[in-house]
């Protein structure tokens, strides 16, 4: 049995539900805006952020179309969703925005502290081997430069003998 006309009560419902999706969807708009803003993507990256950023808001906005009222479409729907996200932008969007950039560089701090962290013992073993191992290195490359002259030698040989052999065979 299809119920034609709705209440108020669930008018209002639906439009309170609507306007936290707008809420929502205003949100997630911040969210894209730091990330593109912190990645600066190209043309042909835009393009596909911006693609999937419209399928997460109408995935959104038909979960919420969907749970508060069937998913049956009205004007005050729209006028809810669109009232959601001006509200949200007027009231909410700068502290929004200034707690998850707060809450990211706070991150990146710690995870670059923790890093540094790690990678201080490797950083002291190699201060510590490098001496030792420029004192070897120093004493030892003669010998390999001298190495590699004897190692190099049956290639260039082999080159010497086909240049001969090529002017040989020009000659006759």
């Amino acid at each position: 049995m299809i119920r034609v006309a709705a209440s108020v009560a669930e008018q209002t419902y639906v439009f309170l539900a609507t306007m936290y999706g707008g809420i929502l969807i205003g949100f997630i708009y911040d969210l894209y805006r730091i990330f593109r803003a912190i990645f600066k993507p190209k043309k042909i990256a835009t393009l596909i952020q911006d693609f999937v950023f419209w399928i997460v808001i109408s995935i959104v906005a038909t979960a919420v179309l969907l749970f508060s009222n069937s998913g049956q479409l009205r004007f005050y729907t729209f006028l809810g969703f669109m009232l959601g996200s001006i509200l949200y932008n007027r009231l909410l969007s700068r502290v929004v925005i200034t707690a998850v950039v707060s809450i990211l560089r706070l991150l990146r701090k710690i995870i670059v502290g923790c890093i540094q962290m790690i990678l201080y013992p490797i950083k002291l073993l190699t201060r510590w081997l490098s001496k030792p191992w420029r004192w070897f290195k120093k004493k030892l490359k003669p010998v390999y430069c001298r190495w590699k002259r004897i190692g190099t030698m049956p290639r260039r040989i082999y080159q010497e003998i086909k240049k001969y052999i090529k002017t040989i065979m020009k000659k006759k």
